[in-house]
């Protein structure tokens, strides 16, 4: 994986680029997340400014892209920008895997063969959100367990 990450500071990037590579590798297998190049912005107050903890987007315009780009929200916890990470990681596989394929038609989408007007169903039963929703704390747990990480106390829910 060909990674750019920018925004905070070393301690937060570094962190971020291990969980990138070990849940790209999980999510995409080595071969797919070795052709996989990602661009990182950590930013502050993305909530207050997008609605949102994090975004997920593919930069290029191939059916089965492989640029992409996210943007995760720093003021948070590291625990929850990892988590958030987790999430948007799995858009990321839904796109280069082709499960996911967004229509140049807004609002338009393909997910696993099946089209959606995004006009026309609730954010919370969009299919590619709860395979995200669904994944992104066991994902971040297992990521937590591998890496050795579970005694540090900023891993901990509610702990800032």
């Amino acid at each position: 994986m060909k990674l750019n990450i920018k925004g905070s500071n070393k301690k937060t990037r570094g962190l971020v680029e291990l969980a990138t590579i070990w849940y790209g590798e999980k999510l995409l297998g080595k071969r797919l997340a070795s052709n996989i190049k990602l661009n990182i912005h950590l930013r502050r107050n993305l909530v207050s400014k997008e609605g949102c903890e994090g975004t997920a987007i593919w930069e290029d315009d191939f059916v089965r892209p492989r640029e992409f780009s996210i943007e995760l929200d720093t003021t948070y916890s590291i625990r929850d920008i990892l988590i958030t990470l987790a999430h948007e990681m799995v858009h990321v596989k839904q796109w280069a895997k082709g499960e996911m394929y967004e229509y140049a038609k807004p609002g338009m989408v393909r997910f696993h063969k099946t089209k959606f007007n995004m006009n026309e169903v609730d954010y919370w039963d969009y299919p590619w959100e709860i395979e995200a929703y669904g994944k992104q704390l066991g994902l971040f747990i297992r990521f937590v367990d591998a890496m050795n990480l579970a005694n540090r106390n900023d891993m901990h829910e509610g702990v800032k």
